[in-house]
């Protein structure tokens, strides 16, 4: 994973290097997304946990680097906001006789703050409306679960989570996604993201995102 992670770096500082004769724009770039883990948790045919989206946002800067009239090539970083909701369902608390006492669902949220470094490739249908697509690196700086409603708090006591555990840090996927040119230096575009790794044996981050880039 790691020596992935560096051969990806050094193509990429080779691309910035070698593209030093070609025409680069820099700018910035905000947006918003909806994220969730995926897949959903089962045992058995039940399904222990369901996983929604999270609305979250994106802010950072990129560099616009032109290879061709048809081709460029945009590596980015960027602050991102992400995670999901999860549900665990049909929870069913008893007492010592067996006795049952309280049923519902438990619902937990999750955020994520991570460094995220996409690296696009820019297909340009018109001169206008693009296709792109590439992989994307990222790093958790940090991760918090909340719950956000507990039935059986009145029985258990305290509904505070420990978010001193550990956690995978690392994350890669691939991208893809459309971009349009409103203006000549005011750009839009959508992506997906889905996680190729699995992080902490269980889950990978699935990201729909939309935002707006301006070129300085």
């Amino acid at each position: 994973m790691k020596k992935n992670i560096l051969i990806i770096l050094i193509l990429v500082v080779n691309i910035s290097v070698n593209a030093q004769s070609s025409k680069m724009k820099f700018g910035i770039k905000t947006g918003i997304n909806s994220s969730k883990y995926t897949p959903e948790m089962y045992l058995g045919n039940s399904r222990l946990a369901d996983y929604q989206g999270k609305i979250g946002f994106y802010v950072g800067g990129f560099t616009n680097i032109m290879i061709s009239e048809k081709l460029k090539i945009q590596p980015e970083l960027l602050y991102v906001n992400q995670g999901t909701k999860m549900i665990i369902e049909d929870i069913t608390l008893n007492d010592s006789n067996l006795n049952t006492i309280a049923t519902g669902d438990i619902e937990y949220k999750i955020n994520e703050s991570v460094i995220s470094l996409p690296i696009t490739l820019q297909y340009f249908i018109t001169n206008k409306f693009n296709f792109e697509g590439g992989i994307q690196l990222g790093y958790i700086i940090n991760r918090k679960e909340e719950i956000t409603k507990n039935p059986f708090e009145q029985f258990l006591g305290d509904n505070s989570i420990n978010n001193n555990v550990d956690y995978d840090k690392f994350d890669l996927g691939f991208n893809l996604g459309l971009g349009y040119n409103l203006l000549e230096n005011v750009r839009i575009n959508t992506r997906y993201f889905l996680g190729l790794i699995e992080r902490d044996n269980s889950i990978k981050p699935s990201v729909f995102s939309l935002g707006i880039e301006y070129e300085i």
